[in-house]
């Protein structure tokens, strides 16, 4: 094998080990992302059901970790 094609096969192996590793940061950059999405919809969502049931806003700040601003917001 020539040094030329040597260095042709390195780079090629460089850049697919680049590859993968970029693309499985990226998997868990985003599932971390939906996975915090999804909890606040979801404290979001209680926090609505809660305020419905006539639950004050301080205690529904307490549980869902919330701001009583965001909770208050959400009444309107």
């Amino acid at each position: 094998m020539t040094y030329t094609l040597k260095l042709k096969e390195e780079r090629k192996i460089g850049h697919e080990a680049g590859f993968r590793e970029g693309m499985e940061k990226g998997m868990e950059k985003g599932l971390e992302k939906g996975l915090q999405k999804g909890t606040q919809k979801g404290k979001l969502e209680d926090a609505l059901e809660m305020l419905k049931d006539g639950v004050a806003v301080e205690k529904i700040a307490k549980y869902t970790g919330l701001s009583p601003d965001i909770i208050t917001a959400l009444k309107q």
